[in-house]
């Protein structure tokens, strides 16, 4: 390789290696307890994961397109409803029409088709909820995950948390 394109290559790998390091740690500022994962990840490499019992508990990662996966698990449905509702309104789901917060246990789904993003919630008979979050934006990711932070904090009063 010329002098130059290795100069340029490394440049750019500087700088990709400092928008990973940016984008974990805006997902770290706004969702506390997310931590850096030892590779293997078994995911995309960084990936970040958290265990909140009773709040929640999965990971966030970061690919090589810059896209973000958020995958969390155990969050209280009325908390993870009323942070969706916030964030898109309460018709988000077809089959969902009053909001997750309300919904019956069940899967739903919606594909961004103009950013390629998943979205998928699980709604458990026990009243929690998991969300898929796939391919979306870091600022999407870091929306997410404020928001929820904000309603745990709210559910519980713990102003230590926010």
């Amino acid at each position: 390789m010329q002098p130059h394109a290795r100069h340029a290559l490394e440049n750019w790998h500087t700088a990709w290696t400092a928008q990973q390091n940016a984008a974990l740690a805006a997902f770290a500022t706004a969702f506390p307890g997310l931590a850096r994962m030892d590779r293997p990840t078994g995911c995309c490499d960084p990936r970040m994961k958290v265990e909140r019992h009773g709040e929640a508990t999965g990971f966030v990662c970061f690919d090589d397109h810059g896209r973000a996966t958020v995958d969390f698990a155990g969050i209280p449905q009325t908390t993870l409803g009323r942070t969706l509702e916030v964030i898109f309104g309460c018709g988000w789901f077809e089959k969902g029409p009053e909001g997750i917060a309300a919904a019956p246990p069940g899967t739903y789904n919606w594909d961004d088709e103009a950013m390629y993003a998943e979205f998928e919630i699980e709604v458990a008979a026990d009243a929690t909820a998991a969300i898929r979050m796939s391919y979306v934006t870091v600022e999407d990711a870091v929306v997410l995950l404020d928001e929820l932070q904000t309603h745990l904090v709210g559910r519980t009063g713990d102003p230590e948390q926010s």
